[in-house]
């Protein structure tokens, strides 16, 4: 028997072998978990961190350089707008105050009596009843009474204000952070003192780069997370974008207030927010895991370059067997995928299994 012939047996053998075996591979049932295609809503988000802020957060400042006369406030304690909070020595202060409040009265009194002088003096005056020099006096008199009133009403608005910069108030209705200082501590002024919040509203700053920041409009929603806070989100929108871009970072500022409301929720804490850029209501959407990607690379006959296109096959099932076909697919979140054409609402995708099973393959559902 020569060579070629015996070549020839062996591949018709083999071929035949390989069809075989083919055979019954597809006979052979291969067990699968399958998802069932219904309409659900998907959303595209660009991901960010930042800490939480009140948007109302004051830490407020010593005025004066005295010693700290009470404190009237802790931690967590909620306030109303003007009310003390911190009291600083200020003893001399209110005596120099009542000292000038004393001399603005005196001079309040004398400047009254002058004024009644001059007007008795011009009424005499008109009827020639007294010389230019009697007059001019009386007039002088009256302007120099004046002029004292008024110093004595800036004396006393100067001393008011420095007794009043020794009490530490509230900016508006909110909650103490923070107390800085201790009973009897002698504090500069522009110290820090007291930090007080609102949080009736609170906020985040988070920063956008790249392409991502053409994406983030106003309004859009944002969902949020918290590392500390287990298996629980929140809800906010974009408030604020800021037009200049950061030439460190190269990135955008976007500002982002809370819509839900937590007293879990507290200034500082770290946190991840996922805007949402794009969103579509009533689409397919499967597991990503389905999908099997393949690459195919063409060539241009004219110029020589080559060129790839992905695409994206999954399989259904259809009369109890593997059927591969090819889908187009939109956006994509956190292991779940839009298909926009391919299948249909109560296709039966193959989501465990599909790696192992071929075309034509008879399958099991299992649970």
């Amino acid at each position: 028997m020569s060579n070629k012939i015996l070549v020839s047996m062996v591949s018709i053998l083999f071929l035949l072998g390989c069809a075989q075996k083919s055979e019954e591979d597809n006979g052979k049932e291969v067990p699968v978990k399958i998802f069932k295609v219904k309409s659900e809503s998907i959303s595209k988000y660009i991901r960010a961190t930042g800490t939480v802020e009140a948007d109302e957060d004051v830490i407020l400042y010593s005025r004066i350089t005295e010693r700290v006369k009470a404190i009237y406030v802790t931690p967590g304690q909620s306030v109303m707008e003007d009310q003390i909070l911190v009291e600083q020595k200020n003893d001399i202060l209110k005596q120099g105050m009542e000292i000038a409040a004393a001399s603005l009265k005196s001079a309040e009194l004398q400047s009254k009596l002058t004024a009644i002088d001059f007007e008795r003096m011009v009424k005499l005056y008109g009827e020639n009843a007294i010389s230019p020099q009697q007059f001019e006096k009386a007039k002088l008199a009256k302007e120099t009474a004046d002029n004292t009133l008024d110093q004595a009403k800036s004396l006393y608005e100067q001393a008011k204000d420095q007794y009043e910069n020794s009490f530490i108030k509230a900016p508006f209705n909110g909650i103490v952070a923070a107390v800085y200082v201790e009973k009897n501590q002698t504090i500069n002024m522009g110290q820090s003192v007291v930090q007080v919040i609102s949080p009736t509203k609170m906020k985040a700053k988070v920063h956008i780069t790249g392409e991502d920041v053409n994406s983030v409009k106003a309004g859009q929603r944002a969902l949020i997370k918290f590392p500390i806070i287990k298996d629980k989100e929140y809800f906010g929108k974009v408030s604020r974008i800021n037009i200049a871009v950061d030439q460190v970072t190269k990135s955008v500022e976007v500002e982002i207030v809370f819509l839900s409301k937590d007293e879990n929720i507290k200034s500082g804490m770290f946190g991840e927010y996922y805007i949402e850029i794009q969103q579509h209501p009533d689409c397919l959407v499967i597991p990503e895991v389905a999908l099997i990607p393949q690459t195919e690379i063409k060539i241009d006959r004219t110029t020589g370059l080559q060129s790839t296109l992905k695409k994206h096959f999954l399989y259904v099932i259809e009369n109890n067997k593997a059927k591969m076909i090819e889908v187009k697919t939109g956006i994509a979140d956190e292991g779940r995928v839009e298909i926009t054409s391919g299948i249909k609402t109560g296709d039966s995708v193959i989501i465990i299994g599909q790696n192992i099973v071929k075309v034509g393959q008879t399958v099991i559902v299992t649970e």
